[in-house]
């Protein structure tokens, strides 16, 4: 009885893992089909030692194509002790190759093929089996009829015995469809192809098939070089990605205080966006500074200066970037140049975060990552990028990314990546007079109360300075056109302040002499009051006379 269809054997390859929810459906056949240099024979090899050197399942590899011994050189190229499992018997080597001369015109009995593997799947024990380039066998059997009824043989034989099996074809036209060989191996059948673009070729992986389990749909970008194979599909885990209430210093307070007053959160993505000579790398390096200051690791991505050229350059402004990737520094940092036009999109993404699995940073600069997406057009840059930051956001560490934005972009971003970015600064050259300024601002920063100010920055050799912006009278100025305002605006204080106390001093006699004429106006009303009350005092005093006087003359005629 077969294994259930939801078991399944891992084959050494995470991302191929995740793809297939879990790896290769265990105990049935597995076919890997692809033309020349797609990987799978690299896959085969992956999937053998895998089983040997992590899960005790000893292996036999069947090779109908190369030399047993082409195959194990191919093997220890890719890190693999395929000769010392050979020795210890923990993998056997069967060299199936069909003699031309002695087939031809009598066939090829795949009775005694099929005798020769169970008896060394037997010997060694095997719970894994490689058939490699089983399409060589075509012409080894008299006619399409006999190659087709002697492959459903060997695919049943297979299953029978539960042997967890990956058999590998190339893409030889129409062999498939002509010998109905994913019919036989319909388990789980995984197609590998190559794609140029740009001149630059990508080779990619797609799941047609597997029975009985899910797997993720689409191609695959995956990488080949000599550390084997490296798939980074996305998992849309970033939703639920690690998030940190801790803040970090980017290493100029003044510009922490224009991120709430101690810097972005850990784990956030920060986008430097600016023009050519802004000073994006020297404000990177500032980041790089603080993290090993504090004891962070840091890798250094850099797709324009090489090593010695960062180190000399942010020497300038003291930025040591020699002493945190010496010994001495603690080796803090790692710098990783590579060229933009060497390799594609997705060989770039995937190189990437090998180099996170591997060094395993709490910071990663990215300079510069327009430099990414300047040679692409339609929307396969900014997938590539989205993914980029997804993956690095779903591992908790913090990125600090610069862009190189054109001088008639108006500052502008070009990426279109901002639903992904938690700070943005924007970084800008101010042209006036003859000078040349630069000028920064926080556009974004999710979650922290930012400054709304545009303000000036200088590149000096004890690192970056940010001055407040000068607002006077006649608006804001940067430079040496600040100082002359704030000259003029001095002087014009100073005249305006004169004429302040002058008018003070005027308003203060006014008010003076306004008195002095209230208290004479006073004193003359109150001088005529008096002189009334005199005239009126006199009028009753005469009329009261004459009152009494024609009183005395009436009693007297009576």
């Amino acid at each position: 009885m077969n294994p259930p269809a939801s078991s399944h054997a891992g084959t050494g390859i995470q991302g191929l893992d995740f793809v297939l929810q879990g790896g290769l459906p265990e105990g049935r056949p597995t076919l890997v089909r692809g033309g020349p240099g797609t990987g799978k024979t690299v896959i085969a090899l992956t999937f053998l030692c895998h089983g040997i050197r992590e899960g005790g399942e000893n292996g036999v590899l069947v090779t109908f194509d190369e030399s047993p011994q082409a195959l194990i050189h191919h093997a220890q190229g890719f890190g693999f002790a395929a000769e010392e499992y050979r020795q210890d018997g923990r993998l056997r080597i069967l060299d199936m190759r069909p003699d031309q001369d002695e087939v031809v015109g009598q066939g090829l009995e795949l009775t005694a093929v099929l005798a020769r593997i169970d008896h060394a799947l037997q010997e060694a024990g095997a719970r894994r089996l490689v058939l490699d380039a089983v399409d060589g066998l075509e012409g080894a059997f008299g006619g399409q009829g006999s190659l087709r009824r002697e492959l459903g043989r060997l695919f049943d034989w297979i299953r029978e015995r539960e042997i967890t099996s990956l058999i590998t074809t190339g893409e030889i036209e129409d062999f498939n469809t002509r010998f109905g060989l994913e019919d036989y191996v319909a388990d789980c059948v995984i197609a590998l192809k190559q794609d140029m673009t740009q001149r630059a070729m990508t080779r990619l992986l797609r799941v047609v098939k597997r029975r009985g389990g899910p797997h993720a749909g689409g191609e695959f970008p995956f990488l080949l070089d000599a550390q084997g194979i490296f798939m980074v599909p996305v998992s849309g885990a970033v939703l639920n990605a690690r998030i940190s209430d801790e803040r970090l210093s980017s290493g100029i307070p003044d510009l922490d205080r224009m991120l709430g007053g101690q810097g972005p959160y850990q784990g956030s993505t920060v986008l430097l966006s600016g023009q050519a000579g802004t000073g994006k790398t020297s404000i990177a390096a500032t980041f790089v500074q603080a993290a090993c200051s504090r004891g962070e690791k840091v890798l250094f991505i850099s797709f324009e200066e090489s090593v010695d050229e960062l180190v000399r350059n942010q020497h300038s402004i003291g930025a040591d970037l020699a002493h945190h990737a010496g010994e001495a520094g603690g080796q803090r940092l790692v710098m990783e140049p590579v060229r933009a036009m060497e390799m594609g999109l997705e060989e770039h993404l995937m190189r990437i975060m090998r180099a996170l699995d591997r060094h395993r940073p709490d910071m990663v600069i990215l300079d510069p990552i327009s430099s990414l997406a300047s040679r692409h057009v339609g929307d396969g840059a900014k997938e590539m990028l989205l993914r980029l930051m997804y993956l690095i956001k779903e591992r908790g560490i913090t990125a600090v990314a610069t862009e190189l934005l054109a001088d008639d972009s108006r500052g502008v971003s070009q990426l279109d990546v901002s639903s992904m970015i938690d700070v943005w600064i924007k970084l800008r050259r101010h042209e006036e007079n003859g000078e040349f300024n630069r000028l920064i601002q926080v556009v974004k920063a999710r979650g922290l109360p930012i400054s709304n100010q545009v303000k000036e920055f200088r590149l000096c050799d004890q690192g970056l300075v940010i001055q407040e912006p000068y607002i006077g009278e006649g608006g804001i100025a940067y430079g040496t056109a600040r100082e002359a305002r704030q000259a003029e605006d001095e002087q014009r204080q100073e005249q305006l302040e004169e004429e302040l106390t002058r008018r003070r001093r005027l308003r203060q006699e006014m008010d003076a002499i306004h008195e002095a004429r209230e208290r004479l106006t006073r004193a003359e009303d109150d001088a005529r009051a008096v002189e009334v009350d005199r005239e009126i005092a006199e009028l009753e005093r005469r009329l009261a006379n004459i009152q009494r006087a024609r009183s005395t003359v009436s009693r007297s005629r009576t």
